[in-house]
């Protein structure tokens, strides 16, 4: 999830929230074991932390994986920052387990350049993964006009990547209609599939694993869904799903339940334990078909 601060300040209804935590990975669910091929794994360098930073996503063609415009913006371009929005610095996997298994340690390099050589090579030289160009929606201003965020990106990848299926994005409106009917919201099933942590207490579990976990929508006409999010439940439930997302699963997809029609990307959430809601930026509304369209093979 995407870390928000003083943009939650103008919101009164919100103000007693202290942070929105970028969104990691699954909560409550289980291992996705081969249903989502297209869901990838993507890790990427910010020269300005600096630091390495992983996401999810969803390859909607051969060489177009959608992700978070928080995924994509920070980006760097052979190790430095360049002025533009995105960069080359990032790389896909559409592995399921153990997707880092081999990755360089910090320990072992003496300053940030070296380990970023290490790093890059490794990825470089690895055939599992696939380098690209990471490309934030024109609109993403890093949260700065909060709810309203715009926060997709694609990557470009270098080489092209055939699978029987690719995920599709839902037919404009989709989550309106879902949740159009108050006493079915129950039944308006999602379901977020994504690499990263399961759970926070009472430590971590980094699993670099795929997930998957069926949730349900709460409103797409809050005080922040409104602007573009939609809302969904992060609670195990005997009704409406019982799970969510959690640090590490950004910009993965929010499927209508048994289906690759992707809702919405993982975006931010509230809870630093991963409890409570998460929000997901709509990609079935026409400003994102406007930014995503022109990337994706007709």
């Amino acid at each position: 999830m995407k870390r928000l601060k003083s943009a939650l300040v103008a919101l009164t209804a919100i103000a007693a929230l202290a942070i929105a935590s970028p969104v990691g990975a699954i909560t409550y669910g289980q291992p996705d074991a081969g249903e989502h091929p297209y869901v990838g794994f993507m890790i990427f360098f910010d020269a300005s932390e600096p630091g390495w930073f992983s996401c999810s996503g969803t390859l909607l063609d051969n060489d177009t994986f959608l992700t978070a415009g928080h995924c994509t913006s920070p980006v760097a371009t052979d190790g430095a920052e360049d002025g533009t929005p995105g960069g080359n610095d990032v790389w896909v996997t559409f592995n399921s387990t153990d997707v880092l298994a081999g990755w360089p340690a910090r320990a072992d390099y003496p300053d940030e350049q070296s380990l970023y050589e290490a790093r890059s090579a490794w990825l470089n030289d690895n055939p599992d993964y696939v380098k690209g160009l990471a490309i934030p929606d024109p609109l993403y201003d890093d949260f700065a006009s909060f709810p309203v965020n715009h926060d997709v990106g694609v990557v470009q990848l270098d080489e092209t990547v055939t699978m029987q299926t690719y995920g599709v994005l839902a037919p404009l409106g989709t989550a309106d209609t879902m949740a159009s009917v108050p006493s079915q919201r129950n039944n308006a099933l999602v379901e977020t599939v994504g690499y990263g942590i399961q759970s926070v207490q009472p430590k971590p579990m980094d699993e670099t694993t795929r997930y998957k976990s069926t949730s349900r929508i709460v409103n797409v006409n809050g005080n922040i869904s409104r602007g573009g999010n939609l809302h969904t439940l992060n609670n195990p439930s005997k009704i409406g799903g019982v799970g969510g997302s959690c640090f590490g699963d950004s910009g993965g997809p929010v499927f209508v339940n048994n289906t690759n029609q992707v809702l919405a990307v993982v975006s931010f959430g509230f809870s630093g334990t991963c409890h409570g809601a998460d929000y997901s930026w709509r990609v079935d509304t026409q400003p994102s078909y406007d930014f995503i369209l022109p990337f994706v093979d007709a």
